[in-house]
């Protein structure tokens, strides 16, 4: 059987603004309201996630995340509302690339 995969890449200027693996970490974020349990979850570092996040900041509007300092209360780490909308936004489009990817599947394997 033959199967198309489709990947999504978001991007802006020539640089990648949004893929999955940006998507996870800001979808772990929300979950868990820290940036180090996000990455942990990821099995990523917590300075590749840092640097992934810095690379959507850099290229977004507006600030997709905003991190606490941590200290005696601890930090965390939350989305803004752009980060809410841009989230959204990937998961409509994730949406519709699924549906179109499924009718070409159908379509080359009858």
């Amino acid at each position: 059987m033959i199967e198309v995969e489709c990947r999504i890449f978001i991007k802006k200027d020539k640089q990648i603004y949004l893929d999955q693996t940006k998507i996870n970490l800001l979808l772990h974020i929300q979950q868990n309201g820290s940036l180090r349990s996000a990455a942990k979850i990821m099995g990523i570092s917590y300075q590749h996630a840092w640097n992934l996040i810095n690379d959507m900041n850099t290229v977004a509007v507006e600030p997709l995340i905003i991190k606490q300092r941590g200290g005696t209360s601890g930090g965390g780490a939350t989305l803004t509302s752009s980060g809410l909308r841009v989230l959204n936004e990937y998961q409509q489009i994730e949406k519709q690339v699924n549906v179109f990817v499924k009718q070409i599947n159908a379509e080359i394997n009858m």
